[in-house]
């Protein structure tokens, strides 16, 4: 009899994790609270144009996500980026490692994941519950799914301990970890006399990161489309905030401090990724209980970048296929 495996988020972790499931040999359900996979390796689109609002880029360190990029390139559905970066009071120059973006946005990197994978989006996973067939997951709408041998958590902490309740030895490592908001803005501006780079990181204290979206191949390269980072600090004290007040307030200090021309943005959003950057990761590639068999992935276990998911979710994916072999 083939396992059952829930996996609760469809981000790069959890979709990790199902695929390394999958070619294991078992059966694979992934649950997905948002309507789009991917989590923060995310594309927005708003109007007619496209940002890339979550993850910039991606670089590789490892040869399994080396691989593993390899493959979104052979597919066609990632390309490499060569910005124009500066920092430090150094001239614009391309990055000193290869970065690569998905095309036509980041969120196209991860749909190899995804593949002969059984995904519902949508779906608010609520609790979980243990009976003697196993592991059944409630929703928030009441209904149901399982019996499962096992699940994999692949969410940000905050909402892992929620459905942990009947796993406490899982949630005592999570209060350790420590994540922060992040506001995200999107800018369309139709004309414009902009610097000559792509990049620009650590621009001020309210501004960690711009990127001229509109640079990255197979974008539109009529006008210029934005993406701007807030600072972790700032963003923390503008959790509550008004996206509309977000949106103003960060087109200004994006234009004073690039010496921009009066203009008129013909569209400008913000969005707020309330666990968007991993200030204290939990030092482990992921957590895993033999008895429950339930266990946690996620970028904020290991670091901050999309190759800390991909790595956490194999590992979780492993880590199941050994215990149920």
């Amino acid at each position: 009899m083939t396992h059952k495996v829930a996996i609760i988020g469809a981000g790069f972790a959890g979709l990790s994790c199902a695929r390394t499931l999958r070619r294991a040999g078992f059966s694979v359900d992934v649950f997905e609270d948002d309507l789009n996979i991917g989590g923060r390796i995310a594309t927005a689109r708003v109007g007619v144009d496209r940002f890339d609002h979550g993850a910039q880029y991606l670089c590789a360190r490892s040869e399994a996500f080396q691989n593993y990029l390899r493959e979104t390139l052979d597919c066609g559905l990632a390309v490499p980026w060569a910005p124009r970066v500066a920092g430090n009071g150094r001239r614009a120059s391309s990055p000193p490692e290869p970065w690569f973006v998905g095309t036509p946005g980041m969120a196209s990197v991860v749909l190899p994941l995804a593949e002969s994978v059984r995904v519902a989006v949508g779906r608010h996973a609520q609790g979980l519950e243990r009976r003697d067939t196993g592991w059944h997951v409630w929703f928030d709408d009441d209904t149901s799914a399982g019996p499962f041998a096992a699940v994999a958590i692949a969410v940000p902490p905050a909402e892992a301990v929620r459905l942990l309740e009947r796993v406490g030895e899982l949630a005592e490592a999570l209060p350790q970890v420590r994540m922060l908001p992040c506001w995200a803005l999107m800018v369309r501006i139709d004309e414009t006399n902009f610097p000559e780079q792509d990049v620009f990181p650590n621009v001020s204290e309210v501004v960690r990161w711009i990127a001229r979206d509109n640079s990255k191949p197979g974008r539109d390269p009529k006008g210029e489309t934005l993406v701007v980072h807030a600072s972790a600090v700032w963003s923390l004290a503008a959790e509550l905030a008004d996206p509309e007040d977000v949106a103003s307030e960060l087109w200004g200090e994006v234009s004073e401090a690039l010496g921009l021309p009066p203009v008129r943005p013909s569209r400008m959003t913000a969005h707020l990724w309330r666990q968007g950057l991993v200030a204290q990761p939990l030092g482990k590639t992921h957590l895993y209980c033999e008895d429950s068999k339930v266990g946690l992935a996620g970028d904020w276990c290991l670091g901050s970048v999309a190759e800390d998911a991909f790595q956490s979710g194999d590992q979780l994916g492993q880590a199941i296929a050994a215990s149920l072999t």
